[in-house]
């Protein structure tokens, strides 16, 4: 059934009334009923040339926002471009682009019950694939596109223009163009974008009412996002949304987490608060790398597929399995209150599974015998007596571990600052309690000045809980090979 004058015209009425107010647009055509932080996001960016900044905790309701405002500019902006950024390939595509669909498909179900016209629906107004979303018309000059920021190929945001600007007569002014073209500029994540996007895309950014909206966790306390916040602010509608605040998450998140890792800890201020970092001198592994792991997609390079077994029984502590490959934790497995041949046979069954090629176990206490059990039936198994000396060094370090396990915390610390680490764990629960484990553990120096990680007993103290996970990782970088370089780099941080 072909559309009527009188349906053409209705809906350009909609879309004038919708395009003064994006969150009348969430609620008419996408069916979404914002939350009060998530309608001060789509407010502020309603103006032409608005500078948006939003550092949040987790699970406010970014990404709904976010595409509720892609979905607002992309359908009430003829020929209008939206380049879409973020750190990770599956932050666009698992995240974004999924959500983008998500209200999409809402829309249409809101679309049948108001009785709109089939052909006003989203799904026939516009083509959607994996990285892009086009008008059916005219795809090459309206349109959302996603693309990833790395630093090896910065241009993921050049190259980009408003055309809905014409310059006056005089050579003076720029006026606005009927026939459309403005400009979006939408960076999910935008903490872990390097600076690097930023620069190169300086030029498209400065475009006559362009708008941008950046949105994030602080992870970092430096870079062009955190400039938005800081320096910057006055740039920039600079918001924050905290976890505390937001229908959408669960109370009980905040509070489980300060069980974790403690009130005031980077954790909570990053995850729940949606607060930077504190910069803590005694902090071995800064949070930003460790989420940056986290986020981080996978190498594909090929190394010894390492299993850690970190070994408890019946107390507070527990057992954990790592899968290191090189750069890549491919598995964490958690276990709680257990006997030790219970233990023995699960790392038998993971080895196994997993296709590890040799497994390293905590000797120290408990852990001997599930080491004993194992080498009895066959499995190449690495003896890891982390109160042991640290091994000496190949490479002059100003950083002096004094014990096997400061050593291991130290590689770590390597692993991560060297860029390429991730971890993918297949539980997503497990993967985050491992970054933030890495970025709990203080560190300090003895009376011979050698380096010393907390202990978990002095952890416990502080009323957090033992970092099992990222001890069993650690045991992967036990060095019955060459050992690891450890040194400082320019600005004497420990690497």
């Amino acid at each position: 059934m072909a559309l009527t004058k009188n349906d053409i015209a209705a809906y350009q009425q909609l879309r004038g009334i919708w395009r003064k107010d994006p969150v009348l647009y969430a609620r008419q055509r996408l069916g979404l009923n914002p939350t009060a932080q998530q309608r001060k996001l789509l407010e502020s960016i309603a103006p032409p040339g608005a500078k948006v900044s939003v550092r949040a905790g987790h699970g406010v309701g970014k990404s709904g926002s976010t595409s509720a405002a892609i979905w607002w500019h992309l359908e009430c902006y003829e020929f209008c471009r939206i380049p879409c950024t973020a750190p990770t390939a599956s932050q666009l595509y698992n995240v974004l682009w999924a959500e983008l669909s998500k209200w999409s498909r809402r829309s249409e179900e809101r679309a049948k019950k108001d009785g709109l016209p089939e052909e006003l629906w989203l799904g026939n107004l516009f083509d959607r694939n994996q990285d892009r979303i086009s008008d059916k018309g005219q795809p090459a000059e309206w349109y959302a596109v996603a693309r990833t920021s790395r630093r090896e190929s910065p241009d993921a945001l050049q190259g980009f223009h408003a055309s809905d600007v014409e310059i006056t007569d005089d050579n003076r002014a720029v006026e606005r163009s009927d026939s459309g073209g403005s400009i979006m500029f939408v960076i999910e994540e935008a903490s872990g974008v390097p600076d690097e996007i930023f620069e190169v895309a300086e030029g498209a950014l400065s475009s006559h009412g362009a708008r941008l909206l950046m949105v994030g966790n602080p992870t970092r306390n430096s870079g062009f996002f955190a400039r938005s916040h800081k320096q910057d602010r006055a740039l920039y509608t600079a918001l924050h949304f905290a976890c505390s605040d937001s229908p959408l998450v669960d109370p009980s998140y905040r509070a489980n987490l300060v069980r974790k890792y403690g009130e005031g800890s980077n954790v909570v201020r990053v995850r729940a608060d949606g607060d930077f970092p504190k910069q803590d001198d005694d902090v071995l592994i800064p949070l930003e790398l460790a989420e940056a792991a986290r986020d981080r997609e996978p190498s594909t390079a090929c190394a010894e597929r390492r299993l850690g077994v970190d070994v408890a029984r019946f107390g507070d502590d527990r057992t954990t399995f790592v899968l290191r490959e090189g750069p890549r934790v491919e598995k964490i497995e958690v276990r709680a209150k257990q006997d030790t041949m219970t233990t023995a046979g699960q790392a038998a069954d993971f080895f196994r599974r997993w296709s590890a090629d040799k497994i390293y176990v905590d000797v120290v206490g408990v852990g001997a015998g599930v080491a004993d059990r194992l080498r009895e039936q066959g499995f190449p198994v690495v003896d890891v007596n982390v109160a042991c000396k640290a091994p000496d060094l190949v490479a002059r370090s100003d950083a002096r571990p004094a014990r096997l396990r400061d050593y291991l915390w130290l590689a770590m610390s390597a692993w991560l600052r060297d860029g390429d680490a991730s971890i993918n764990a297949d539980s997503k629960d497990n993967a985050e309690d491992l970054a933030a484990e890495l970025s709990t553990v203080r560190y300090g120096l003895d009376s011979a000045g050698n380096l010393v990680v907390e202990s978990k007993d002095a952890m416990k103290k502080r009323g957090l809980r033992s970092p099992d996970i990222a001890d069993g990782l650690g045991l992967t970088f036990a060095p019955d090979g060459p050992a690891l370089m450890i040194i400082r780099s320019e600005d004497n941080d420990l690497i």
